[in-house]
């Protein structure tokens, strides 16, 4: 049985439907095989960046209804501020068929509905005041989640194995200040350094079963923003034991010094 056969073009054969039958194996193994059970989602790339008045969406890959959809060139919306919080949005298409081609259109969307509709993924969102400039860039992991002229990227879905997650680079800015502090579990240590070497997203499955495993107790939340704030405590209960024990120290070397 041929399990795979790749095209040779030369100068001298003529293209044959066998050759082109083939390629498009290719790329259904490539679209439809390696993905299968992915939800949907960004899977590579995709990054925002903000200029005075524009939201860019930069190259990266989409993964949806089963397909992937390549952003070859970045894409802008204009902003404006309006005090209320909006959902950027991308958008596809139903299918359209124009002679040989079957394609879908995109198109980026400002709104104000938080819901996902069908053909739709969520960027990001933000809340603009009068006078300020959105920002993409964060001071701290925290800061993901200031509520005015950040660019919130929480909610929105990356493509994993059995559904979507946060994004690659949430959880690496969470590992690297956990990494930052003394005195971390071997859980913890363990689990910082596989997110810290994961340029690909992490499965849902995988954070709910560390933040359950590491308070004990089971989540009946397991969204993104639930997941985030989770690794925000888990963040402050390590630095606040470490801050508990320095006080500690610092008492016990003034004991010393009175006695």
């Amino acid at each position: 049985m041929r399990i795979q056969a790749i095209p040779v073009f030369n100068d001298i054969h003529i293209l044959r439907k066998s050759m082109l039958e083939a390629l498009s194996d290719q790329a259904f193994l490539a679209n439809q095989l390696l993905y299968q059970g992915y939800g949907d989602g960004i899977l590579s790339g995709c990054k925002l960046t903000t200029t005075m008045d524009t939201i860019i969406l930069n190259q990266g890959v989409l993964f949806l209804k089963e397909q992937m959809f390549l952003i070859k060139e970045p894409i802008g919306i204009h902003y404006s501020p309006t005090n209320t919080t909006m959902v950027l949005k991308v958008k596809l298409s139903e299918q359209i068929q124009d002679g040989n081609f079957l394609y879908r259109e995109l198109e980026l969307m400002l709104t104000e509905q938080q819901e996902r509709l069908e053909l739709e993924l969520e960027l990001c969102r933000f809340k603009l005041q009068e006078g300020a400039r959105l920002r993409h860039e964060y001071q701290d992991f925290e800061d993901r989640s200031t509520e005015f002229d950040t660019i919130n990227t929480i909610h929105s879905p990356f493509s994993a194995k059995g559904g979507s997650t946060l994004s690659p680079e949430i959880l690496q800015n969470f590992s690297m200040d956990m990494l930052s502090e003394k005195g971390l579990s071997e859980m913890d240590r363990c689990v910082c350094l596989q997110l810290l070497s994961q340029d690909r997203p992490v499965s849902r499955q995988m954070l709910v079963a560390y933040l359950e495993g590491r308070n004990g107790k089971i989540m009946e939340d397991t969204s993104n923003y639930a997941i985030y704030a989770g690794l925000v405590r888990i963040l402050k209960e390590v630095r606040e034991g470490r801050q508990r024990q320095s006080d500690k120290t610092d008492r016990k070397k003034w004991r010393m010094l009175v006695e």
